[in-house]
């Protein structure tokens, strides 16, 4: 009887042992899911103080930079003290001044998305005199006066695409919209597509002029008047998917059936994925690169090596981590997680915006 009652209370130890290691996985492979496994998540050795500066808040992937550093800061044990925004690509005197306030508040790491690739140089400096680490966030910035960047290989997205197109087999004219003319991630996605075409006989690509602004109008119309040139066309590129979803407005006006392949995934395009109208988009995860911005800090503050940071080379003159392309097609544009790649939830609120 004594041994039955031993067996049984080692048996209950056991399955407690287990629920509990059960649980400690569980729990760890929730953390992971937010980082989609490309790093393991730590916490921060003493708490540390975060301004962001991004171009716009106009559309979820610049938002989701902004969730996901704020929403990883808390988990770290970091705190966003400001946001600020540019208002537009090209907007750089007005950036010049945020970086400057973020300064005067004493952050000790600024998240940078950059309103354009060059002239940064001595704003950044001055941050980095100042003992502040300075993380390019979501595009690049041309100066060597950056901490690291959590970015993605732009000329992949556009090879990503064209990619897409080719395996359909189904080839011809495919016109191209390459957004606005200085942004850097623009051109290098353009490059990547049209070098990417000529390794897929039968994709004729039509190179179009870069210019206008981001947007939907944009798309619509410069898709309006390709269309009307180049009436045979079968698909349509844009670097972004405000433009792309102009760019499907206006083949439906004009009843074609034209495919469309874009980037930066937004909620409003998630039904344009599941009629077809789109072909592919590529996920630009926006909440990841800001956990990840917020990770590799927690990290460098600590004076812990972040090994899967690349060294700077050719591509980018300060250490970079490129957040793989991760491509939503028809066929998996219900199941795609858009929570932890893109899309903040409904119930999140903005910090302080300046």
């Amino acid at each position: 009887m004594n041994s039955n009652k031993s067996l049984s209370a080692l048996s209950v130890r056991r399955m407690l042992l287990l629920g509990t290691l059960a649980g400690a996985l569980m729990g760890s492979a929730h953390a992971e899911d937010r980082l989609a496994g490309l790093v393991q998540p730590v916490k921060a050795s003493k708490p540390f103080r975060i301004g962001i500066a991004v171009v716009h808040l106009q559309d979820d992937f610049y938002k989701g930079i902004v969730y996901g550093i704020e929403d990883e800061a808390k988990r770290v044990g970091a705190e966003v003290v400001q946001v600020s925004v540019a208002g537009a690509y090209g907007n750089v005197r007005e950036q010049f001044a945020q970086l400057e306030a973020l300064k005067a508040l004493k952050v000790d790491m600024v998240a940078f998305s950059a309103a354009s690739f060059n002239g940064y140089d001595n704003a950044l400096k001055t941050l980095k005199d100042s003992g502040i680490k300075v993380v390019a966030v979501g595009i690049p910035v041309g100066s060597k006066h950056v901490d690291f960047g959590v970015l993605q290989d732009d000329k992949e997205i556009g090879r990503t695409l064209a990619k897409e197109i080719c395996k359909t087999g189904q080839l011809g004219r495919a016109l191209t919209v390459p957004g606005p003319a200085g942004a850097e991630w623009a051109r290098l996605r353009y490059v990547g597509f049209v070098e990417q075409s000529k390794s897929c006989p039968g994709l004729d690509v039509v190179e179009g002029a870069f210019g206008g602004s981001l947007g939907l109008q944009h798309g619509l119309t410069q898709t309006s008047d390709l269309l009307l040139r180049y009436p045979d066309a079968k698909y349509v590129y844009t670097p972004e998917i405000s433009l792309g979803m102009g760019a499907a407005q206006a083949i439906r006006q004009q009843r074609k059936s034209v495919k469309v392949v874009s980037s930066s995934m937004v909620k409003e395009a998630i039904p344009m994925l599941k009629d077809g109208r789109f072909l592919a988009v590529v996920s630009e995860p926006g909440i990841i690169m800001g956990r990840l911005a917020v990770q590799f800090a927690a990290r460098q503050l600590a004076g812990v090596p972040a090994k899967e940071l690349k060294s700077a080379d050719h591509s980018s003159p300060y250490p970079y981590f490129n957040v793989p392309p991760e491509l939503i097609t028809p066929a998996n544009a219900a199941t795609h997680p858009y929570e932890i790649y893109e899309i903040p939830p409904e119930n999140w609120k903005l910090p302080t915006v300046r």
